[in-house]
């Protein structure tokens, strides 16, 4: 596997050609550095997320009798798929969480909007169930009511970061009618409520664009478009991926990117990036976020 990947990113740095768009706009590396401090107090303090699906204790919450699972049956992008055959309502547990990622996704390719844009639904979503609010109780005890939030939030990440608004009516249809707009715009404000109107965290794909420019800041290695531009590409791929993994519900974003940007590192050989320049890269790192690389 470490032979594939490296000869994946010669293939990348020889593509990525010399007019590869800077990862984050030229700013002097004092403002990116101030920039990363301030993502790094969101992600402590507002933006904070707690694992739902663990008690106090730290223990596997209890929800869930690990049936067969047929309320969250997801099957494209036409919407999930409800069943009215379970009386009672189902309680939701990490398998749900992942489903429903998968198929945000899904919508995002369909409607060719970013990946990122699903992570941060995701975010609104996790934040929003962690927030023990009566509305996030209620989701957490009935998967059809968790189905909706994570709908919702998909819908609200839309409508903040794309360029094109998705209507209540669409996500609708795309329920295939089990759930109303006006349900959609009533869930929309409980979750607005919750998170107190708080929709513009950092991500880790953000901490990913900052984390570079800083580490890359006066190397050679900074002269090399392509080598930026393959780190980044590869580091987003496993940003994305790690969207849909319950087990990094509490991990924060900066971690996540800089653990991307670590395995990103590891297909690219000594001559494009010499031992030097990685030792210089991580101190960077360090030294404006606070994270050693090496932990």
């Amino acid at each position: 596997m470490p032979e594939v990947a490296a000869a994946a990113a010669k293939n990348s740095l020889e593509e990525a050609g010399e007019d590869s768009e800077p990862i984050v706009a030229r700013l002097p590396v004092t403002a990116i550095s101030d920039r990363i401090a301030v993502m790094r107090i969101q992600e402590e303090t507002n933006y904070r997320c707690r694992d739902y699906f663990l008690d106090p204790l730290g223990h596997e919450h209890a929800l869930g009798d690990g049936g067969d699972g047929d309320d969250m049956d997801l099957d494209d992008a036409s919407g999930p798929q409800h069943h009215h055959h379970h009386t009672q309502p189902r309680p939701v547990d990490a398998d749900c969480r992942t489903k429903m990622a998968e198929w945000c996704a899904q919508v995002i390719d369909f409607c060719k909007f970013s990946r990122e844009t699903v992570g941060i639904g995701m975010s609104y979503l996790d934040r929003f169930m962690a927030t023990g609010a009566r509305r996030a109780r209620e989701a957490m005890a009935d998967r059809k009511d968790y189905q909706l939030a994570a709908m919702t939030t998909l819908y609200m990440a839309i409508k903040i970061n794309e360029p094109l608004e998705m209507e209540t009516k669409l996500l609708s249809d795309l329920s295939r009618g089990c759930y109303t707009s006006v349900e959609i715009a009533t869930m929309e404000i409980d979750i607005l409520g919750a998170l107190g109107w708080r929709v513009a965290g950092p991500t880790p794909l953000a901490f990913v664009q900052h984390f570079l420019a800083v580490g890359l800041h006066d190397t050679e290695a900074a002269a090399n478009p392509a080598l930026e531009a393959t780190l980044l590409d590869f580091s987003r791929f496993q940003t994305e991926l790690a969207i849909g993994i319950p087990a990094l519900l509490s991990v924060s974003p900066s971690r996540i990117a800089l653990a991307a940007i670590l395995n990103s590192m590891e297909a690219i050989d000594d001559v494009a990036m010499n031992p030097f320049e990685r030792i210089s890269f991580y101190r960077a790192i360090e030294a404006t976020s606070g994270i050693d690389p090496s932990a």
